[in-house]
């Protein structure tokens, strides 16, 4: 009889015991794996935003700790446009506002001459004009929750704004978002003159040294620093802080699933004691003995495995019911997001049956054969 027919044997014979113990490595795989999607929705769906409208550099105050909290005089877009290699430079302020009293939505306003106006794809309507305030286009998702069409009125911040477009953008963060001027945001939000980024544009066929030359440049313009958009929330406070908490709380998930596996070996060894004797004192070395009850342990996690894949998908699916951040989340499952959180469960289940496995392994064949 060979390893995985007896550990699966084994199985068999407490296989309600067995049921309950994979399901709970099962909750705990589910756990560790929502928790680093929404983490990682989150950074991808910011990424993809911006990289959809057309930006190279996201340039942000230097001591802000996240993107909300950084504040940008907008007099340093002609600094920025000095710039050899940088092709255009649009100043952003982005908020959350409440919209129509009773929800909250991402806000931006772009001047209106910038050139991502110029870039936005456009489902029905146009966008504004430069002497048109008081108007807003709608991203489609948005538009398509609040059931607003061209020619109704957005109240944002007790101020009623015209929808004169709705923009057909791919990104989820995009879709849900609501662009208006940029002088009617600041004067809406008291805060004129400033901008919480700017996302700028390169000319075409800059090098990677030359791309590191301009984020010199930038940061040479005054306690700002320039990040591409693929890194954009790499040092953000609010999304470190979140990863951590998720990495924690995972592992505290996992290493309890890999106890439930260590308590049920440990009965399961104290109720086949006999058999163990009996089978080290046919030839049994302990390595074998101790090998076949780990396997148990590794088996008992690939079925939590097998369990907690699935449901962790179905509860990311609920990503966009969250409140407030719920629309700007992007989830895809990848095997970089789920190979780690398997090999880890494995490994702590495996770990988690070290002892049972040592205990069973450390029994003299004459003393377990008189155990009854």
């Amino acid at each position: 009889m060979n390893l995985v027919t007896l550990a699966l044997r084994n199985l068999q014979r407490r296989a309600a015991r067995s049921v309950i113990v994979s399901v709970s490595v099962g909750l705990a795989v589910a756990s560790a794996l929502s928790l680093s999607a929404l983490a990682g929705s989150i950074e991808q769906g910011t990424r993809e935003g911006a990289a959809e409208r057309g930006a190279d550099l996201i340039v942000l105050s230097r001591n802000a700790s996240d993107v909300f909290s950084s504040f940008v005089s907008e007099d340093k877009r002609d600094r920025l446009s000095s710039i050899q290699g940088v092709e255009a430079v649009s100043g952003e302020l982005v908020m959350y506002a409440p919209i129509d009293n009773d929800r909250q939505q991402l806000v931006t306003g772009w001047a209106a001459n910038s050139y991502l106006w110029k870039l936005m794809p456009m489902r029905s309507g146009h966008t504004p004009g430069e002497d048109e305030h008081g108007v807003v286009v709608l991203g489609a998702e948005t538009a398509e929750v609040l059931h607003k069409n061209i020619g109704d009125k957005v109240n944002i911040l007790d101020e009623y704004f015209t929808v004169v477009g709705i923009a057909n953008y791919q990104s989820a963060i995009n879709r849900s978002r609501v662009f208006v001027l940029l002088s009617d945001l600041q004067e809406i939000s008291f805060r004129q003159s400033q901008v919480t980024l700017f996302e700028i544009k390169l000319a075409v066929g800059q090098t990677s040294a030359r791309i590191d030359e301009i984020k010199a440049e930038v940061a040479r313009a005054g306690s700002l620093t320039a990040t591409p958009t693929d890194q954009l929330l790499q040092h953000d406070r609010n999304l470190l802080v979140m990863k951590a908490i998720s990495r924690s709380v995972s592992l505290i998930a996992l290493t309890m699933g890999a106890l439930s596996v260590l308590n049920a070996l440990l009965m399961a060894v104290q109720e086949r004691t006999r058999e163990i004797g009996v089978m080290m004192a046919i030839g049994w070395s302990r390595s074998r003995t101790m090998a076949s009850i780990v396997f148990e342990g590794v088996l008992i996690g690939l079925a939590g495995c097998l369990v907690g894949i699935p449901l962790s998908y179905g509860i990311s699916m609920l990503f966009k019911y969250i409140p407030t951040i719920g629309d700007i989340l992007s989830f895809r499952p990848s095997l970089s997001l789920v190979l780690p959180t398997l090999l880890i469960s494995t490994v702590l289940c495996a770990v988690g049956s070290l002892y049972p496995a040592w205990r069973a392994a450390s029994m003299s064949p004459a003393d377990a054969l008189r155990r009854l």
